[in-house]
């Protein structure tokens, strides 16, 4: 065992925390250097009056007095940009919510006016069409090919 270690555990070795095997490793190191003997000596001249001094009693309630002053200061102390923060939030959320409304509106209005309509009905098949035709011509079914397809016309799928 080095110094170093020895001078780590020499509080727990006093105090007898360390286990068997390392309290036997403890008692050799010690027996073989006197400076770890002499650091040892000073930590049980410490450790004699500190014995002696009594633990004050402490009072029931402390756990709840340190718990509501923490919490006291926790929710007294101005958070920097709290109503901003809270503010940004809200106008995020009715934004996003509003245009989520506005979209659902706008395509459920569409929707309708186009349902049952023949010239609405007539347009959409003509563009499938277009497209389907577009794809099929496609070599191999690539859609790579296929884009490439609807495009060399001008541009129309």
């Amino acid at each position: 065992m080095h110094c170093r270690n020895c001078h780590t555990r020499l509080s727990a070795y006093l105090d007898g925390e360390l286990p068997e095997r390392e309290m036997r490793d403890m008692e050799r190191h010690l027996d073989g250097c006197a400076s770890c003997r002499e650091r040892l000596a000073g930590l049980e001249a410490l450790d004699a009056p500190l014995a002696s001094l009594s633990i004050p009693e402490m009072p029931g309630d402390l756990g709840y007095r340190i718990m509501a002053r923490a919490s006291r200061e926790y929710f007294d102390t101005p958070k920097k940009g709290g109503f901003r923060v809270i503010a940004r939030r809200w106008l995020g959320s009715t934004a996003t919510a509003s245009a989520l409304a506005a979209g659902l509106l706008l395509g459920g209005l569409l929707g309708w006016n186009s349902h049952g309509n023949p010239v609405s009905e007539r347009t959409m098949m003509q563009t499938e069409k277009t497209v389907f035709a577009s794809l099929s011509a496609a070599p191999g079914g690539s859609i790579e090919a296929a884009v490439l397809a609807g495009f060399s016309d001008g541009g129309r799928l």
